[in-house]
């Protein structure tokens, strides 16, 4: 254990050193990463997410709008994640993705994976506030999302676009800020992550950079004393911006959205040490990007699930 402490803190800390804050992706598969609190000093988070996102509609603007094709795309993510608290305001970590994804059409279709990017994590929270059945706690969140995908892959000897790929082939920072008011059994939180898209290899590809928001209300409603078991109930809003794709230095067609999704999650504590986390979400508005004259409409996000297991120590 010493050892891996050890490992975590030169790896991750020594980049973040020069101003604390290397940058954080919008990441929300890992465990207690979006919000204002952090770890105890020397306590432990190893979590597993398996998410499932659904596109299966063309959208332009906010209209949907007719696929003869029928296309649709299924993407699936499994990530390890292990997290650190360095200090009790100080919460460190790494995340490494597996991915998978599917897209089908009445013309055929194509199917990519592997090893997506790996993503240093940092959490520092700047700011607590404690009144009796009362805490509010506010952080600054920050990430390093490393190019370890692959991010040249081909379907019949034709480059995918960048958002197919395992990969973004670049060094992509990001910073956020998150607040937890926390009064009695109830739970809220808020949070805004900016990330930014970089072309560190070179070879003109390009993810668009982007905005994610989260509103969220959640209430315990059964909670035992310490350190007895609870359950919580979670609805949400997450607000997304992403700008247009690059590929060989131009913009891709049909490309860059913002969208608006509501959902819920299912939070089951059975012991200190152990966390299960259910959760879905459904898009109600978008506006999709569509390049006139280059595509009748954009594949856009319809749902997704995640179901994550945390172990504490």
């Amino acid at each position: 254990m010493l050892r891996c402490g050890e490992l975590l803190t030169r790896v991750l800390l020594l980049p973040l050193l020069p101003g604390f804050a290397a940058g954080l992706s919008a990441q929300n598969q890992v465990l207690d990463v979006v919000d204002g609190e952090t770890l105890y000093r020397g306590g432990w988070l190893v979590s597993t997410s398996f998410d499932v996102d659904r596109e299966e509609s063309l959208w332009a603007g906010n209209r949907r709008v007719d696929d003869p094709d029928a296309q649709h795309r299924t993407r699936t993510a499994t990530t390890i994640a292990c997290q650190y608290g360095l200090r009790h305001d100080v919460q460190l970590g790494i995340a490494a993705p597996f991915v998978d994804d599917d897209y089908a059409s009445a013309d055929g279709g194509s199917r990519t994976g592997g090893v997506g990017d790996v993503e240093l994590l940092a959490k520092w929270r700047f700011h607590r506030w404690d009144a009796p059945r009362v805490a509010i706690n506010t952080a600054l969140i920050t990430s390093l999302s490393l190019p370890t995908g692959a991010n040249d892959e081909r379907s019949n000897g034709v480059e995918l676009t960048p958002e197919r790929q395992p990969g973004s082939g670049g060094l992509d920072p990001a910073i956020g800020v998150a607040i937890t008011p926390e009064p009695g059994r109830w739970r809220f939180n808020a949070a805004v992550l900016r990330q930014f898209r970089t072309d560190t290899d070179g070879d003109g590809d390009r993810l668009g950079s982007s905005w994610y928001g989260e509103l969220a209300v959640g209430n315990r409603f059964w909670l035992e004393p310490y350190p007895g078991p609870f359950m919580r109930l979670d609805a949400f809003t997450h607000f997304y911006h992403e700008a247009r794709d690059r590929q060989d230095g131009a913009f891709v067609p049909s490309t860059g959205t913002k969208r608006l999704a509501v959902g819920g999650t299912w939070a089951f504590r059975p012991r200190p040490s152990l966390d299960f986390q259910l959760s879905g979400e459904y898009v109600v508005w978008r506006d999709a990007d569509v390049e006139p004259g280059l595509g009748n409409g954009q594949l856009d996000d319809a749902w997704s699930l995640q179901f994550v297991i945390g172990y504490r120590f």
